[in-house]
């Protein structure tokens, strides 16, 4: 007979395995909402203490309990039980004795966490795997330990998350003293900027293990540019102008701008003798402080430590948000069932779509009739001014042959 407190085939998970998991109800054909007096079953009364009133009379098996996540991603029908930690409802995995607990990750992500930890070990560093720290109450899928020290937390996030999640985990992290490195392969991932990120591309584990440099860091990386926003200057379009489909040419503003840009759209990027960063190389270098974790203007990623203490020497740290809701754990342990994956039935806000990265620091003075210099091309020659007299260099040479902008005369022959 099969007892909660002692199994004869079966042995419950560790207190720091025990997060809010998903459970399925058999009979009921759906999840429990374990937050919920009637546990999201109105239609059966006293379901809790029906459940109470099987232990020690029906095996775990035979209870309708399972964990849906098992179910759908290994095809296993793994029995779970309902536990009470601190006034609360948990539902717990079962498995035998000495078994290995129950794994929701996939080949991918275990691929990910080797070639860092590999990395970081062959560059020096003490890195282990699925470390436990913060007595138990949190497990680091790539621990580090950096020159000075300093403590890091690789975390490869492959699956759908909330941003209060992402945000919640971050600052559990730091509060045991861990920096976190978010890698997320979604280009529309809720968590980019809301925590230090880079993202990479979601490749099959073959590759990854085959091609270590093939995890190419296409975001989350910045570094510090100036110039002025002309088509001669530094910028490949403005970082203040939005895009206009019906005039793609007019791409600039003609000020001079101060901006923190991801490096891959940075002019260093073009440079075709500069290696490629990939993401074993990048948390080598955050190991060793050449980057650091970053916050400017609400935006969050990695910056090379020189940039930033100059960004630090002249604008200063970024103030703490006033009347902040902290971040508790169990608000993430209510949706997960795992740090690899969210449960089913999570219920996500409406994905905002990330343009541009690019923060701009500061702008000053237009090239045109506000500036006292004189906008030159790349042979030096002089800019003349749009024959429109909007103040400010021409772009281009009209039907007539004189020096205007395609918008400006688009503007002037509709008010005609």
């Amino acid at each position: 007979m099969y007892t909660d407190d002692t199994e004869e085939d079966f042995e419950p998970e560790a207190d720091e395995e025990l997060f809010r998991n998903p459970v399925f109800y058999e009979p009921a054909g759906r999840n429990l909402d374990l937050d919920r007096a009637d546990l999201g079953v109105p239609e059966e009364e006293g379901l809790l203490g029906k459940f109470l009133l099987m232990r020690g009379r029906v095996p775990v098996d035979k209870r309708g309990l399972i964990c849906p996540d098992c179910m759908r991603l290994r095809g296993m029908r793994v029995p779970m039980f309902l536990v009470n930690r601190g006034g609360e409802w948990f539902p717990s995995h079962y498995r035998k004795p000495g078994e290995k607990p129950v794994s929701h990750e996939s080949d991918e992500h275990i691929a990910r966490k080797e070639l860092v930890a590999n990395e970081c070990v062959d560059a020096g560093h003490d890195a282990r795997v699925e470390q436990v720290v913060a007595g138990g109450r949190a497990r680091l899928d790539v621990s580090i330990e950096g020159a000075d020290g300093r403590l890091l937390d690789y975390e490869p996030q492959l699956s759908e998350q909330t941003r209060r999640s992402a945000i919640s985990r971050d600052a559990h992290r730091k509060r045991a003293g861990f920096t976190r490195i978010w890698d997320f392969v979604d280009p529309d991932h809720p968590g980019i900027g809301a925590v230090p990120y880079i993202r990479t591309p979601n490749l099959p584990a073959p590759v990854i293990r085959a091609q270590k440099r093939a995890l190419e860091v296409r975001d989350g990386n910045f570094v510090v540019e100036e110039g002025w926003c002309t088509p001669e200057g530094t910028f490949a379009r403005c970082p203040e102008k939005p895009y206009d489909s019906e005039n793609p040419n007019d791409a600039y503003c003609g000020n001079h701008h101060l901006v923190v840009v991801p490096e891959h759209q940075s002019s260093a990027a073009y440079e075709s003798d500069k290696s490629t960063l990939d993401l074993a190389r990048f948390v080598v270098e955050v190991a060793d402080g050449e980057r650091v974790p970053f916050k400017v203007n609400g935006q969050h990623g990695f910056i090379r430590a020189v940039q930033y203490e100059r960004y630090l020497s002249e604008y200063g740290a970024e103030p703490q948000p006033r009347n902040a809701r902290p971040a508790v754990r169990d608000a993430d342990r209510r949706s997960l069932c795992t740090e690899d994956r969210p449960a089913p039935d999570l219920r996500s806000t409406p994905r905002e779509r990330h343009v541009s990265r690019t923060i701009v620091l500061q702008t000053r003075g237009s090239l045109g009739v506000e500036s006292d210099e004189v906008a030159v091309d790349a042979a030096g020659q002089p800019i003349p001014l749009c024959r429109f007299d909007c103040g400010k260099p021409a772009s281009l040479l009209g039907p007539e042959g004189i020096p205007e902008h395609f918008s400006c005369r688009k503007k002037h022959e509709e008010a005609r």
